[in-house]
């Protein structure tokens, strides 16, 4: 069996590298590689989407999550499905008529270039730590399925070189045609291996005498499941790699309707994720539960069990690329090119292709370091919060001073900062002294403004 889900992992990544290498002659200037040239289709902004959103923590996280809480878990994901549709809504709000490339665009028009440079920092630090959950979760998922036939540090590392040189190769062009890949076999693989397991061991009814597997807040409570979907909400709504997708768009009128495609895609594979979970429990309730999904491979036979592997695997490339490329083109178009004037398009796209080359090697080493990064993925979320919080403040509540936003950005760090040194944030989660301190400081500025 091994031998059989081997070839399978090779074959996939041959069929990536190789549609890297046909794309490669599609990105030779900087915004071909880092925005597809502002050409993409409905298609394939949708696919991008949904991959960003059907990562490690959506497949195998929600597996997990529902064999230990039932569907209740379903709550942490849906922040996210509700933020897809709130940033299609203010899309026009978040291009702004403009050559968008990344956050730095959307704060710096409407606060200094002070504020809007620690903006960036912070979205980037956050888009690297994603690519590393990614990276790590890799190396988890590949050990499992393989019954250790590749181990931890090998996994880790064979997920990394896949997505990262077919980015290099073809730059977000190559993120597309290989997220429409992806996606393809997440759906097939998922649906195929989950409708056969619900079938074939009828587990779904027996669990429903389990007391929460079924109830709307589950054993998490309603102050819980809420807050975890108010988390992802702020995490998804201006995060670097939807901008960076909905900027690749034709015009925005399409980047609109990929968005909400994308999400319609994404919300039946997560929920047929939390299904599996409770699968698992009810065949295997004795084991880790991070094992939930990779267990059932166990009851599918080979011909189901090879595309279900596939679709475990590749949600975390296919979440990975675009947050790769999303802090390629941040970490490009707004520090490496103006720091080191940089004007000429081809030192650009160098510059560009040696940036992702630079993430993803930096993502794989602390990947090594670093245990407990799916846990702790909510906590770095915050940046992206207070990022959130001033953005909508600046356009509903226009005129307040950037030096007050700039507080909030700062405040932030060192909340976050304090949280971990003293152990706060085992007693509440960050999101809410910064969320606080938010309102506190933005109210400030408003009234300051009015006065």
């Amino acid at each position: 069996m091994n031998a059989l889900y081997l070839i399978a992992i090779a074959a996939y990544i041959a069929i990536l590298w190789m549609t890297g290498i046909l794309v490669t002659r599609r990105s030779r200037s900087s915004d071909a590689y880092l925005v597809a040239s502002r050409g993409l289709s409905v298609p394939f902004i949708a696919v991008l989407i949904a991959g960003t959103w059907i990562g490690g923590v959506s497949i195998v996280g929600m597996a997990q999550g529902s064999f230990i809480h039932g569907l209740s878990a379903l709550w942490f994901q849906a922040g996210i499905w509700i933020a897809m549709f709130v940033t299609a809504a203010l899309l026009a709000r978040v291009l702004g008529g403009k050559k968008t490339y990344s956050i730095l665009d959307v704060v710096g028009g409407l606060y200094d270039r002070k504020t809007t440079r620690l903006a960036g920092i912070l979205q980037l630090v956050f888009s690297i730590w994603i690519v590393t959950m990614q990276i790590v979760g890799g190396g988890a998922i590949l050990s499992v399925l393989t019954n250790r036939a590749i181990s931890y540090n090998q996994g880790m590392a064979l997920t990394a070189i896949v997505f990262t040189l077919y980015n290099v190769m073809g730059g977000f062009v190559a993120t597309a045609y290989t997220n429409l890949i992806h996606i393809c076999a997440i759906v097939f693989g998922i649906f195929l291996g989950g409708i056969y397991v619900i079938f074939s061991t009828g587990g779904l009814e027996a669990m429903a005498q389990s007391g929460h597997y079924y109830t709307v807040f589950g054993d998490l409570g309603a102050s819980q499941a809420l807050s975890w979907c108010f988390i992802n909400f702020t995490l998804g709504v201006l995060a670097q790699p939807v901008i960076n997708t909905a900027a690749s768009a034709k015009t925005p009128g399409e980047g609109r309707k990929g968005i909400i495609i994308g999400n319609l895609i994404a919300i039946p594979v997560v929920i047929m994720a939390a299904l599996c979970g409770i699968i698992a429990k009810y065949r295997f309730p004795g084991i880790n539960s991070l094992a939930a999904l990779p267990s059932l491979l166990a009851i599918v036979p080979p011909f189901v069990g090879v595309f279900f592997l596939i679709s475990m695997w590749a949600p975390l490339m296919s979440s990975g690329s675009p947050f790769l490329m999303g802090a390629t083109t941040l970490a490009v178009k707004g520090y490496l090119a103006p720091l080191f004037k940089i004007e000429n398009d081809r030192r650009v796209l160098f510059v560009s292709r040696l940036t992702t080359l630079a993430i993803g090697g930096l993502s794989l080493v602390l990947g090594f370091f670093v245990r407990e990064i799916l846990r702790e993925v909510t906590w770095l979320a915050v940046f992206l919060s207070s990022i959130v919080y001033i953005v909508f403040a600046g356009w509903f509540l226009p005129g307040i001073r950037s030096a007050f936003a700039f507080a909030v950005l700062l405040g932030t760090v060192v909340i976050v900062a304090a949280s971990f040194i003293f152990g706060l944030h085992k007693v509440v989660h960050p999101l809410w002294p910064v969320t606080a301190c938010a309102i506190m400081v933005m109210s400030a500025g408003f009234f300051a403004r009015r006065k």
